[in-house]
């Protein structure tokens, strides 16, 4: 009986030297996701952190998500990156302003051990192998499918006229504006060479300066027909010009992105279409690819659906890819 008490008294000695380690073990922190993105103002971006968020959560992922307070905020993005990478991240996903910073981010991530991938098709695979930063995907919508699916549009619902056209550009040195405005133009330029563009200037993907740009341009050219906005923010600053000279009926804007807003005005006879990017789906996606991610894998290429859409197509509701407009 005494040997018996001995041994229980051992066993309870062990199982309490063993708990607090198995609970250390339960409690040792998960490994971060890390995903950096742009601008607060602009609900494209809140639709992506929906996307990830969402998906992180069901999938159990630690992830965290940061942002600057603007599209153009070059090296307010970088530091960040800096900031982030030196936490050591198991993975760095960002959307870079632009392509040198998305490539600086990367180097330095990379020299931390750190799997890099890029979203929202900022930086290609091969811009980055070339630096010497392989990446581990990217994801999210062909930007120069996006101008082309614009100009088509435009070319078959202005068939027959001869239209002057105001392109308003985004930041200067971001590739997905740059590929958006390529797209639309050289895409006209086949399909519609009746059509003239008048100008081409960028409005630094701001509202505000959008409107401002449109007005003068409609000052300096009253029979303006069509304006096409590398994202919907320009695309509605340019309808507010258009309404407050009385133009809305004559000039019809096209914009990119497809949010709440431009969809609602799409709705209501405002914007004549949005080419949507489906940031809620490039988000998701992004969560689902980081989880599989592993250092130095081949770079997995991923381009999410660009649906242009008009007011028929969203009173129809019935096309699949609105599950995932946000």
């Amino acid at each position: 009986m005494v040997r018996f008490y001995q041994c229980m008294a051992f066993l309870l000695l062990a199982i309490l030297f063993v708990m607090p380690q198995a609970r250390a073990l339960d409690e040792a922190p998960q490994e971060e996701y890390a995903f950096i993105l742009m601008s607060r103002a602009n609900p494209y971006w809140q639709a992506m952190i929906d996307g990830i968020e969402d998906t992180a959560r069901d999938n159990g992922m630690n992830a965290s998500v940061h942002l600057v307070e603007s599209d153009r905020a070059a090296e307010e993005q970088l530091n960040l990156c800096l900031a982030v990478a030196g936490k050591k991240p198991k993975l760095l996903a960002m959307s870079s302003v632009n392509s040198s910073v998305g490539i600086e981010c990367f180097k330095r991530a990379k020299e931390l051990g750190v799997i890099v991938a890029d979203m929202d098709s900022q930086i290609t695979p091969e811009q980055a192998a070339a630096a010497g930063v392989p990446l581990a995907f990217t994801v999210g919508s062909d930007n120069l499918v996006i101008g082309q699916s614009a100009a088509i549009f435009l070319t078959q619902h202005a068939k027959g006229t001869t239209p002057e056209i105001l392109v308003l550009e985004g930041a200067a040195g971001s590739p997905a504006g740059e590929k958006r405005v390529r797209g639309f133009k050289e895409q006209l330029a086949k399909d519609f060479p009746e059509a003239k563009i008048i100008s081409s200037v960028s409005a630094e993907w701001d509202r505000l300066k959008a409107m401002q740009i449109a007005g003068d341009t409609l000052r300096a050219h009253p029979n303006l027909d069509y304006i096409y906005a590398a994202n919907d923010l320009m695309a509605l600053g340019a309808l507010e010009a258009m309404k407050s000279t009385g133009k809305a009926g004559q000039v019809k804007v096209i914009g990119v992105d497809g949010i709440k807003d431009a969809r609602d005005s799409v709705m209501q006879d405002g914007l004549l279409a949005t080419v949507a990017q489906l940031p809620y789906l490039v988000g998701k996606r992004a969560v689902e690819l980081a989880i599989k991610a592993q250092p130095d894998q081949p770079a997995h290429s991923e381009v999410t659906a660009t649906p242009v859409l008009t007011k028929e197509m969203l009173t129809r509701g019935t096309d699949p890819l609105l599950d995932y407009v946000r």
